[in-house]
């Protein structure tokens, strides 16, 4: 049996895959198969288009230039300029005119003579336009549209899921509430519907957030804990059963490293209680 857990996020989306060879027998069959974390932002990565001795180089771009793409390593290479911010016009426009007059002898830029501010930003400006690459953008989590997640979604799970989208059995996400989730909201409704697009018999459930430190919190605190607590609780909990429970010792050296342990915390609690409670 395979129990596939997921904590909601955009940048941040983590999931963590559970195997139990005999659900009859929890105690010492619960295997971690996939663990890691999503990112539901990225726009269609660019990839450096160089080729070096071990042939084409593939790394994310950096930036880029008449539709050709490339690393930092091998953008040094080309005959363009990097990007800097005294060629920004949003500079140029603060600078006073010596200032100005400066910047374009420094890139050897020809001008007539006596210049006016505005034409000399002018052409500072066509300079770099012609001379420098354009710096590819990282994308922001809360501008990204619903279209791009959805495609990331189908492309990313197809490739991470691939050797067993086929034999999960169960789907658990942490129910999202509240009217500042409802971009969340439709998140979770849209991974549900790729798992029941792949197979309709797939069971499906929305865990509430309490759930995951239920056992690991005293029956009689009644000590109300905010966000950070919570997270913080949930890493150290999570540090603790993975250190000290032979099933899991192989993931604590991927754990500590990691820089989202909250949000794995979150996802492998879960899946926890899940098993304890539900199977």
């Amino acid at each position: 049996m395979k129990i596939l857990s997921f904590d909601i996020g955009i940048k941040n989306l983590s999931f963590c895959l559970f195997e139990i060879q005999n659900p009859e027998d929890k105690t010492n069959q619960i295997k971690i198969l996939k663990w890691d974390n999503i990112d539901l932002s990225e726009r269609l990565e660019s990839k450096c288009i160089e080729i070096d001795k071990n042939g084409l180089c593939n790394k994310p771009a950096k930036f880029r230039k008449e539709g050709s793409c490339y690393c930092l390593k091998h953008s040094k290479k080309q005959h363009y300029l990097l990007p800097t911010k005294e060629l920004s016009m949003t500079f140029l426009n603060k600078q006073k005119m010596q200032s100005v007059i400066d910047i374009a002898d420094k890139y050897k830029i020809k001008y007539e003579n006596p210049p006016k501010k505005a034409n000399l930003i002018g052409i500072i400006t066509e300079f770099s336009n012609t001379n420098c690459f354009s710096e590819i953008q990282k994308s922001n989590a809360s501008k990204i549209d619903l279209v791009t997640i959805g495609k990331n979604i189908q492309h990313k799970f197809d490739e991470i899921l691939v050797e067993h989208i086929s034999t999960i059995d169960n789907i658990i996400i942490e129910n999202q509430i509240g009217p500042i989730a409802n971009k969340m909201k439709t998140i979770q409704g849209m991974i549900s519907q790729y798992f029941i697009m792949k197979n309709n018999n797939i069971n499906i459930e929305f865990i509430s957030a309490a759930n995951k430190l239920k056992d690991f919190l005293p029956k009689d605190n009644k000590e109300k804990t905010d966000y950070k607590q919570r997270k913080k609780l949930g890493i150290q909990t999570c540090l603790e059963i993975i250190n000290n429970d032979f099933r899991f010792k192989e993931w604590e050296n991927f754990f500590n490293k990691h820089t989202k342990k909250d949000d794995l915390s979150d996802c492998f609690l879960q899946g926890m209680w899940f098993i304890k409670h539900k199977l």
